[in-house]
Protein backbone atom coordinates (compact mmCIF):
# COMPACT_ATOMS: atom_id res chain seq x y z
CA UNK A 1 0.00 0.00 0.00
CA UNK A 2 1.33 3.68 -0.45
CA UNK A 3 -1.07 6.39 0.64
CA UNK A 4 -0.81 9.70 -1.15
CA UNK A 5 -2.87 13.00 -0.39
CA UNK A 6 -3.74 16.25 -1.97
CA UNK A 7 -1.56 19.40 -1.20
CA UNK A 8 -2.84 22.12 1.01
CA UNK A 9 -0.33 24.91 2.05
CA UNK A 10 2.12 23.13 4.60
CA UNK A 11 -0.40 19.81 5.24
CA UNK A 12 1.80 17.36 3.44
CA UNK A 13 4.32 17.84 6.63
CA UNK A 14 1.27 16.38 8.76
CA UNK A 15 0.55 13.55 6.58
CA UNK A 16 3.94 12.76 5.66
CA UNK A 17 4.75 12.48 9.50
CA UNK A 18 1.48 10.05 10.50
CA UNK A 19 2.83 7.64 7.06
CA UNK A 20 6.24 7.72 7.81
CA UNK A 21 5.74 6.92 11.73
CA UNK A 22 3.21 4.60 11.62
CA UNK A 23 5.76 2.74 8.99
CA UNK A 24 3.15 3.04 5.71
CA UNK A 25 4.55 3.74 2.07
CA UNK A 26 3.67 7.21 0.70
CA UNK A 27 3.82 9.16 -2.64
CA UNK A 28 3.51 13.06 -2.08
CA UNK A 29 2.64 14.42 -5.21
CA UNK A 30 4.81 16.59 -6.97
CA UNK A 31 4.06 20.46 -5.97
CA UNK A 32 1.19 22.09 -7.90
CA UNK A 33 2.42 23.91 -10.96
CA UNK A 34 0.76 24.69 -13.96
CA UNK A 35 0.36 21.02 -15.48
CA UNK A 36 -1.46 19.83 -12.31
CA UNK A 37 -4.26 22.22 -12.77
CA UNK A 38 -3.75 21.37 -16.88
CA UNK A 39 -4.63 17.58 -15.61
CA UNK A 40 -7.48 18.81 -14.18
CA UNK A 41 -8.98 21.62 -15.96
CA UNK A 42 -9.06 18.94 -19.17
CA UNK A 43 -10.66 16.24 -17.28
CA UNK A 44 -13.76 17.92 -15.81
CA UNK A 45 -15.88 20.91 -17.24
CA UNK A 46 -15.61 24.83 -17.19
CA UNK A 47 -18.19 24.76 -14.13
CA UNK A 48 -16.69 23.00 -12.04
CA UNK A 49 -14.77 24.82 -9.07
CA UNK A 50 -10.32 25.32 -9.16
CA UNK A 51 -9.62 23.02 -5.76
CA UNK A 52 -11.71 20.01 -7.25
CA UNK A 53 -9.78 20.93 -10.36
CA UNK A 54 -6.22 20.87 -8.59
CA UNK A 55 -7.07 17.90 -6.56
CA UNK A 56 -8.11 15.66 -9.43
CA UNK A 57 -4.45 17.00 -10.79
CA UNK A 58 -2.38 15.82 -7.83
CA UNK A 59 -3.84 12.47 -7.70
CA UNK A 60 -3.94 11.79 -11.04
CA UNK A 61 0.55 13.08 -10.51
CA UNK A 62 0.25 10.65 -7.43
CA UNK A 63 -1.15 7.40 -9.22
CA UNK A 64 1.42 8.09 -12.14
CA UNK A 65 3.84 7.87 -9.63
CA UNK A 66 2.86 4.40 -8.03
CA UNK A 67 0.48 5.65 -5.19
CA UNK A 68 -2.29 2.73 -4.60
CA UNK A 69 -4.26 4.36 -1.68
CA UNK A 70 -5.97 8.11 -1.94
CA UNK A 71 -6.74 9.86 1.22
CA UNK A 72 -9.33 12.55 1.11
CA UNK A 73 -10.74 15.06 3.60
CA UNK A 74 -14.40 15.80 3.24
CA UNK A 75 -17.26 18.08 4.54
CA UNK A 76 -20.74 18.96 4.65
CA UNK A 77 -22.96 20.45 2.39
CA UNK A 78 -23.94 22.60 1.16
CA UNK A 79 -20.33 23.30 -0.47
CA UNK A 80 -19.00 21.06 -3.11
CA UNK A 81 -16.13 19.88 -0.97
CA UNK A 82 -18.75 17.08 0.41
CA UNK A 83 -18.92 15.82 -3.22
CA UNK A 84 -15.40 15.72 -4.49
CA UNK A 85 -15.09 11.99 -3.30
CA UNK A 86 -17.66 11.34 -5.50
CA UNK A 87 -16.87 13.46 -8.57
CA UNK A 88 -12.76 12.37 -8.35
CA UNK A 89 -14.05 8.67 -8.26
CA UNK A 90 -15.85 8.54 -11.26
CA UNK A 91 -13.58 10.60 -13.59
CA UNK A 92 -10.16 8.64 -12.12
CA UNK A 93 -12.70 5.11 -12.87
CA UNK A 94 -12.63 6.70 -16.43
CA UNK A 95 -9.63 7.02 -16.60
CA UNK A 96 -8.68 3.36 -15.80
CA UNK A 97 -7.07 4.00 -12.66
CA UNK A 98 -6.78 1.15 -9.63
CA UNK A 99 -7.00 2.67 -6.43
CA UNK A 100 -8.10 2.26 -2.91
CA UNK A 101 -10.04 5.33 -1.22
CA UNK A 102 -10.51 6.81 2.39
CA UNK A 103 -12.32 9.57 2.77
CA UNK A 104 -11.66 11.71 6.29
CA UNK A 105 -14.50 12.49 7.72
CA UNK A 106 -15.17 16.79 7.72
CA UNK A 107 -17.59 16.32 10.72
CA UNK A 108 -16.62 13.12 13.05
CA UNK A 109 -19.73 11.41 13.89
CA UNK A 110 -21.15 8.28 13.63
CA UNK A 111 -23.01 8.46 10.56
CA UNK A 112 -19.86 9.65 9.15
CA UNK A 113 -17.53 7.05 10.31
CA UNK A 114 -20.33 4.57 9.21
CA UNK A 115 -20.31 6.10 5.43
CA UNK A 116 -16.89 4.85 5.12
CA UNK A 117 -17.03 1.71 7.17
CA UNK A 118 -16.35 -0.28 3.63
CA UNK A 119 -13.28 1.68 2.84
CA UNK A 120 -11.45 1.18 6.48
CA UNK A 121 -12.49 -2.34 6.21
CA UNK A 122 -10.51 -3.18 3.11
CA UNK A 123 -7.68 -0.44 4.24
CA UNK A 124 -7.19 -2.91 7.67
CA UNK A 125 -5.96 -5.62 5.52
CA UNK A 126 -3.06 -4.10 4.57
CA UNK A 127 -2.02 -2.80 7.77
CA UNK A 128 0.04 -4.80 9.81
CA UNK A 129 -0.39 -5.15 13.62
CA UNK A 130 2.65 -2.45 14.11
CA UNK A 131 0.95 0.02 11.70
CA UNK A 132 -1.87 0.47 13.59
CA UNK A 133 -0.11 -0.24 16.85
CA UNK A 134 2.30 3.32 16.33
CA UNK A 135 -0.64 5.35 14.66
CA UNK A 136 -1.63 7.16 18.39
CA UNK A 137 2.44 8.11 18.18
CA UNK A 138 1.68 8.94 14.54
CA UNK A 139 -0.85 10.97 15.18
CA UNK A 140 1.11 12.80 17.52
CA UNK A 141 3.65 13.50 15.68
CA UNK A 142 1.68 15.06 12.91
CA UNK A 143 0.09 17.16 14.95
CA UNK A 144 3.34 18.55 16.52
CA UNK A 145 5.03 19.52 13.32
CA UNK A 146 1.67 20.79 11.89
CA UNK A 147 1.38 22.94 15.11
CA UNK A 148 5.10 24.53 14.37
CA UNK A 149 3.86 25.13 10.98
CA UNK A 150 1.32 27.14 11.35
CA UNK A 151 3.01 28.81 14.71
CA UNK A 152 5.66 29.54 12.48
CA UNK A 153 2.98 30.72 9.49
CA UNK A 154 1.70 33.36 11.58
CA UNK A 155 4.69 34.73 12.52
CA UNK A 156 6.08 35.04 8.97
CA UNK A 157 2.75 36.66 7.93
CA UNK A 158 3.72 40.14 10.56
CA UNK A 159 7.38 39.66 9.80
CA UNK A 160 7.16 39.89 6.07
CA UNK A 161 6.17 43.16 6.41
CA UNK A 162 8.23 44.84 8.93
CA UNK A 163 11.87 43.14 7.70
CA UNK A 164 13.77 45.35 6.25
CA UNK A 165 14.89 41.97 4.18
CA UNK A 166 11.33 40.47 3.55
CA UNK A 167 13.71 37.92 1.29
CA UNK A 168 14.93 36.89 4.84
CA UNK A 169 11.94 35.93 6.15
CA UNK A 170 10.87 33.42 3.33
CA UNK A 171 14.83 32.19 3.46
CA UNK A 172 14.12 31.42 7.18
CA UNK A 173 10.62 30.45 6.53
CA UNK A 174 11.71 27.70 3.75
CA UNK A 175 14.67 26.20 6.21
CA UNK A 176 12.38 25.71 8.88
CA UNK A 177 9.87 23.93 7.05
CA UNK A 178 12.81 21.55 5.92
CA UNK A 179 13.93 21.13 8.97
CA UNK A 180 10.81 20.30 10.85
CA UNK A 181 9.64 18.06 7.41
CA UNK A 182 13.03 15.68 8.10
CA UNK A 183 12.83 16.09 11.72
CA UNK A 184 12.90 12.68 13.70
CA UNK A 185 11.41 12.60 17.15
CA UNK A 186 8.94 15.34 19.08
CA UNK A 187 12.91 17.01 20.50
CA UNK A 188 14.33 17.38 17.46
CA UNK A 189 10.67 19.13 16.21
CA UNK A 190 10.61 20.99 18.85
CA UNK A 191 13.74 22.73 18.46
CA UNK A 192 13.56 23.20 14.65
CA UNK A 193 10.51 24.86 15.50
CA UNK A 194 12.22 26.95 18.17
CA UNK A 195 15.53 27.86 16.27
CA UNK A 196 13.27 29.12 13.30
CA UNK A 197 11.08 31.09 15.70
CA UNK A 198 14.09 32.80 17.38
CA UNK A 199 15.95 33.46 13.80
CA UNK A 200 12.17 35.00 11.99
CA UNK A 201 12.65 37.30 15.58
CA UNK A 202 16.00 38.33 14.77
CA UNK A 203 15.31 39.70 11.58
CA UNK A 204 15.87 43.49 11.47
CA UNK A 205 12.81 45.95 10.91
CA UNK A 206 12.13 48.81 9.43
CA UNK A 207 10.35 51.94 12.06
CA UNK A 208 7.44 51.59 9.54
CA UNK A 209 3.87 50.34 10.80
CA UNK A 210 2.07 47.67 8.71
CA UNK A 211 -0.94 47.96 7.02
CA UNK A 212 -3.21 45.42 8.14
CA UNK A 213 -5.94 43.26 6.21
CA UNK A 214 -7.78 40.35 6.89
CA UNK A 215 -7.43 37.69 4.52
CA UNK A 216 -10.88 35.72 4.06
CA UNK A 217 -12.70 33.13 1.99
CA UNK A 218 -13.19 29.92 0.98
CA UNK A 219 -10.66 27.49 3.19
CA UNK A 220 -8.74 25.43 0.18
CA UNK A 221 -8.11 29.06 -1.75
CA UNK A 222 -7.13 30.98 1.45
CA UNK A 223 -4.54 28.18 2.60
CA UNK A 224 -3.00 27.21 -0.59
CA UNK A 225 -0.47 29.34 -2.17
CA UNK A 226 -0.16 28.29 -5.58
CA UNK A 227 -3.55 28.65 -5.85
CA UNK A 228 -3.99 32.03 -4.38
CA UNK A 229 -1.30 33.25 -6.38
CA UNK A 230 0.89 34.00 -3.49
CA UNK A 231 -1.25 36.68 -2.17
CA UNK A 232 0.05 36.78 1.03
CA UNK A 233 3.64 36.83 0.19
CA UNK A 234 2.81 39.68 -2.41
CA UNK A 235 0.86 41.76 -0.29
CA UNK A 236 3.91 40.73 2.39
CA UNK A 237 6.59 42.30 -0.01
CA UNK A 238 4.10 45.46 -0.27
CA UNK A 239 4.69 46.28 3.56
CA UNK A 240 1.25 44.09 4.81
CA UNK A 241 0.27 42.44 7.57
CA UNK A 242 -1.71 39.29 7.34
CA UNK A 243 -4.30 38.14 9.68
CA UNK A 244 -6.45 34.62 8.97
CA UNK A 245 -8.13 32.43 11.08
CA UNK A 246 -7.95 29.49 8.69
CA UNK A 247 -5.61 27.34 9.33
CA UNK A 248 -5.96 23.17 8.83
CA UNK A 249 -5.75 22.31 13.04
CA UNK A 250 -8.65 24.95 13.04
CA UNK A 251 -10.87 23.02 10.85
CA UNK A 252 -9.54 19.58 12.17
CA UNK A 253 -10.39 20.93 15.88
CA UNK A 254 -13.40 22.32 15.15
CA UNK A 255 -14.94 19.36 12.91
CA UNK A 256 -14.02 16.51 15.82
CA UNK A 257 -16.14 19.02 17.98
CA UNK A 258 -13.57 19.04 21.31
CA UNK A 259 -12.10 22.25 20.80
CA UNK A 260 -15.11 24.07 22.85
CA UNK A 261 -13.34 27.57 22.60
CA UNK A 262 -13.47 27.22 18.25
CA UNK A 263 -17.42 26.19 18.57
CA UNK A 264 -17.94 28.76 20.89
CA UNK A 265 -15.63 31.02 18.67
CA UNK A 266 -17.34 30.61 15.22
CA UNK A 267 -20.86 30.64 17.04
CA UNK A 268 -20.09 34.49 18.12
CA UNK A 269 -19.19 34.81 14.23
CA UNK A 270 -22.47 33.64 12.75
CA UNK A 271 -23.99 35.88 15.64
CA UNK A 272 -21.76 38.29 14.22
CA UNK A 273 -22.74 37.99 10.65
CA UNK A 274 -26.43 37.61 11.41
CA UNK A 275 -27.69 41.35 10.49
CA UNK A 276 -26.15 40.60 7.14
CA UNK A 277 -27.12 37.37 6.66
CA UNK A 278 -30.40 35.54 8.17
CA UNK A 279 -29.36 32.32 7.83
CA UNK A 280 -26.12 29.79 7.21
CA UNK A 281 -25.53 29.91 3.79
CA UNK A 282 -23.15 27.22 4.22
CA UNK A 283 -19.35 26.65 3.79
CA UNK A 284 -17.08 29.66 4.94
CA UNK A 285 -19.47 32.27 3.61
CA UNK A 286 -21.10 33.71 7.51
CA UNK A 287 -17.64 33.72 8.63
CA UNK A 288 -16.35 35.80 5.65
CA UNK A 289 -18.84 38.23 6.51
CA UNK A 290 -18.69 38.29 10.00
CA UNK A 291 -14.65 38.24 9.88
CA UNK A 292 -15.09 41.59 8.08
CA UNK A 293 -16.41 43.02 10.63
CA UNK A 294 -14.50 42.10 13.41
CA UNK A 295 -12.01 43.15 10.97
CA UNK A 296 -13.39 46.81 10.91
CA UNK A 297 -13.80 46.77 15.06
CA UNK A 298 -10.49 45.80 15.52
CA UNK A 299 -8.81 48.97 13.10
CA UNK A 300 -7.62 46.72 9.80
CA UNK A 301 -7.35 48.62 6.87
CA UNK A 302 -8.86 45.84 4.70
CA UNK A 303 -9.87 43.32 3.72
CA UNK A 304 -8.76 40.21 0.97
CA UNK A 305 -11.52 37.86 -0.28
CA UNK A 306 -10.05 34.79 -1.91
CA UNK A 307 -12.61 32.04 -3.36
CA UNK A 308 -13.23 30.32 -6.16
CA UNK A 309 -15.03 31.44 -9.01
CA UNK A 310 -18.21 29.49 -9.13
CA UNK A 311 -17.96 28.99 -5.38
CA UNK A 312 -21.72 29.52 -4.46
CA UNK A 313 -21.56 29.87 -0.56
CA UNK A 314 -18.39 32.61 -1.24
CA UNK A 315 -20.04 33.97 -4.50
CA UNK A 316 -22.51 34.85 -1.58
CA UNK A 317 -20.18 36.26 0.30
CA UNK A 318 -18.41 38.49 -2.24
CA UNK A 319 -21.86 40.23 -2.82
CA UNK A 320 -22.48 41.13 1.06
CA UNK A 321 -19.00 41.76 1.87
CA UNK A 322 -19.16 45.07 -0.52
CA UNK A 323 -22.22 46.40 1.05
CA UNK A 324 -20.80 45.11 4.64
CA UNK A 325 -17.58 47.20 4.02
CA UNK A 326 -18.74 50.15 1.92
CA UNK A 327 -21.24 50.47 5.04
CA UNK A 328 -18.51 50.45 7.43
CA UNK A 329 -15.58 51.99 4.94
CA UNK A 330 -13.15 49.26 5.10
CA UNK A 331 -11.64 48.83 1.67
CA UNK A 332 -12.53 45.29 0.21
CA UNK A 333 -10.54 43.30 -2.74
CA UNK A 334 -12.01 40.14 -4.05
CA UNK A 335 -10.46 37.55 -6.17
CA UNK A 336 -12.04 35.34 -7.60
CA UNK A 337 -9.98 32.68 -8.65
CA UNK A 338 -10.13 29.80 -12.11
CA UNK A 339 -7.12 30.98 -14.52
CA UNK A 340 -3.42 30.68 -14.13
CA UNK A 341 -2.71 33.57 -16.21
CA UNK A 342 -3.55 36.43 -13.79
CA UNK A 343 -0.05 37.25 -12.56
CA UNK A 344 0.78 40.42 -14.16
CA UNK A 345 -3.17 41.45 -13.59
CA UNK A 346 -2.66 40.77 -10.19
CA UNK A 347 0.47 43.07 -9.16
CA UNK A 348 -1.66 45.86 -10.43
CA UNK A 349 -4.71 44.92 -8.88
CA UNK A 350 -2.50 44.60 -5.09
CA UNK A 351 -0.33 47.25 -5.71
CA UNK A 352 -3.72 49.48 -6.22
CA UNK A 353 -5.38 47.94 -3.25
CA UNK A 354 -2.57 48.95 -1.02
CA UNK A 355 -2.65 52.38 -2.56
CA UNK A 356 -6.09 52.66 -1.27
CA UNK A 357 -5.50 51.50 2.30
CA UNK A 358 -2.46 53.71 2.57
CA UNK A 359 -4.70 56.90 1.04
CA UNK A 360 -7.41 56.26 3.65
CA UNK A 361 -4.93 56.13 6.53
CA UNK A 362 -3.84 58.95 6.17
CA UNK A 363 -6.78 60.21 5.42
CA UNK A 364 -7.77 59.76 9.06
CA UNK A 365 -4.53 60.65 10.57
CA UNK A 366 -5.38 64.12 9.20
CA UNK A 367 -8.60 64.46 10.37
CA UNK A 368 -10.38 64.41 7.09
CA UNK A 369 -13.38 62.06 7.00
Amino acid sequence: MKVTFPHLGSMYIFCKAIAQTAGIDYVLPPKTTDRTRELGDYHTNESVCLPLKVILGNFIEALDAGADTIVMIGSGPPCRLGLYDRVIKVVLDDLGYEYRWLTIPGLFNFQALLQNRDETRELKKELTAGNIARFPAAIAMGWRKMRWCEHLEELVLKMRARARNPLEVDRIYAKTLAALDEAQGFGSVSRAGKQGVAELNAVKRTDREPLRIALVGEVYTVMEPSINLDIERRLGLLGVEIHRSSYFSTHIRRGSRLDRRLLRQRAELMQLAEPHLTYDVGAECNVSVAEAVEAAHKGFDGVVHVYPFSCMPETNAATVLAAVCRELDLPVMGLALDRKDMGLRIDTQVEAFVDIMQAKRERIKGGRA
